[in-house]
């Protein structure tokens, strides 16, 4: 350990070294000589001074030495241990590897861009141990290629409904990426212990073959009606019919004056995907091709006049169809004599859209065409009068064994309904008509086998 010697100690001892020099140069010096002795004169007589008073003075206090404090010995505060911080637990969660993109979309008639999000998703467990290895596996590799490949194709533009509920014509080009850096991307997620989600590096955009100027030039942006209709408790063969019809109305436009249904879809038959199934027929339920095509038509129904378009021809069931719930709103077509038909007065195309979920066993289909300054309110069906359903029915059908019963139809009662539709312009009504529909009481049906 170096020490420091302070300035005034070292002047000190200089001073006192040139001190003893000088003292060694003068030496010892010589005694003065001896003086003679000079006369003693008398004295003078001496008064003596007037007492004085002593004036009591304080005692000058006597210093007192300090007191010897005692000695405390010092305890050095306790330090506290130094836990160390535990590393970072791996993360539970999913891994995400999500592109974000924002792509271009006609928003009231007006082109903008909306938010595109997709994901793939690598479940908890399999992304954990992902994690332990610190690195993109074969496997996940794999995934990923095929992740990428899906975003690479573009998607026609059609209307999509948004957050908010509002409708709008998306364009869902396809996205341009770099595999190399979304591939490091993830790698470095997957290293870090509490990494959750990757970004798919977007480089550039792809347009699809119908954009958004397929809408915009037809002056097809707002939202006109959608229709709905379960077709819960439906056979096979019905779904199938309900597909091969709704499909007409994916994606599609019509341009005309008069809509009809027969000729929008074309025939019905095996040709055209049909299978058999049970039809209204007369005063009985039996099996025809395209059983289930009047769940189509009465969707499409309920869409056109909801939009507001003039009915041309339209009939009701023979009696109340449980599946066309709530009723006074269905619509039967039978090919070639019985058709649906509107008149196009939305003042340009409409184009169709059509969504089915057989889990959920709902159909709807929905409509778009120009913006107009009014809106259509179709009030909910009133019932003015009813008859209950005749006793059950049995017809003999060979194709069963003897004695045997399949019920192929359920009692309905006979009804009269009306359903009153509105035309209102700030909040004001303007016009307004009267759905009328009139319904037989139905029976039970019931098939007996005779066959021996």
């Amino acid at each position: 350990m170096t020490k420091f010697v302070s300035a005034p100690l070292i002047c000190g001892l200089a001073l006192l070294g040139a001190l003893s020099a000088a003292h060694a140069q003068t030496g010892i010096p010589a005694l003065p000589p001896i003086a003679q002795p000079l006369p003693v004169p008398a004295p003078a007589p001496v008064t003596p001074p007037a007492p004085t008073v002593p004036v009591p003075q304080e005692p000058a206090p006597v210093p007192q030495p300090p007191m010897p404090q005692p000695s405390v010995p010092q305890t050095p505060a306790p330090q506290k241990p130094v836990t160390p911080r535990p590393a970072p637990a791996p993360s539970r969660a999913p891994l995400l590897i999500q592109a974000r993109a924002n792509v271009p979309a006609l928003v009231a008639g007006k082109k903008t861009t909306v938010p595109v999000l997709k994901t793939l998703t690598i479940p908890a467990e399999r992304a954990a141990q992902l994690r332990q290895r610190g690195e993109v596996s074969a496997s996940l590799q794999a995934d990923l290629d095929t992740f990428l490949k899906s975003l690479a194709a573009p998607r026609d533009a059609r209307f999509e409904q948004q957050d908010d509920g509002q409708w709008a014509v998306v364009q869902p080009n396809g996205l341009k990426v770099d595999a190399q850096a979304t591939r490091a991307a993830v790698a470095k997620v997957l290293r870090d212990p509490r990494g959750v989600s990757a970004n798919v590096v977007v480089t550039g955009q792809v347009a699809p073959q119908r954009t958004l100027d397929f809408f915009a030039s037809r002056g097809i942006t707002t939202f006109l009606a959608t229709g709905f209709t379960s077709y819960y408790g439906s056979s096979p063969e019905r779904v199938k019919n309900i597909h091969v019809g709704a499909q007409n109305f994916k994606d599609r436009l019509f341009e005309g004056d008069v809509f009809s249904f027969n000729k929008f879809i074309g025939p019905v038959s095996e040709r055209n995907g049909y299978v058999p199934g049970l039809v209204i027929a007369g005063d009985q339920t039996a099996s025809g091709v395209g059983g289930g095509i009047c769940q189509v038509s009465t969707t499409v129904f309920r869409t056109l006049y909801g939009a507001g378009l003039g009915i041309v021809q339209r009939q009701n069931h023979s009696y109340q169809v449980f599946y066309y719930d709530p009723q006074g709103l269905d619509a039967t077509i039978y090919q070639p004599q019985l058709d649906l038909k509107f008149a196009n007065t939305t003042g340009g195309p409409i184009w169709f859209q059509t969504e089915w979920d057989d889990q959920e066993a709902t159909l709807t289909i929905t409509a778009f065409g120009q913006a107009r300054d009014y809106q259509v309110q179709v009030d909910a069906p009133k019932t003015l009068k009813t008859v209950a359903p005749p006793k059950d029915r049995l017809i003999p059908d060979a194709s069963l064994p003897a004695g045997q019963r399949k019920q192929v139809d359920w009692a309905a009662p006979g009804a009269t309904i009306e359903v009153t539709r509105r035309f209102t312009r700030g909040g004001k009504t303007f016009k307004q008509d009267t759905l009328r529909s009139v319904y037989r009481p139905w029976p039970n049906i019931f098939r007996v086998g005779t066959k021996k």
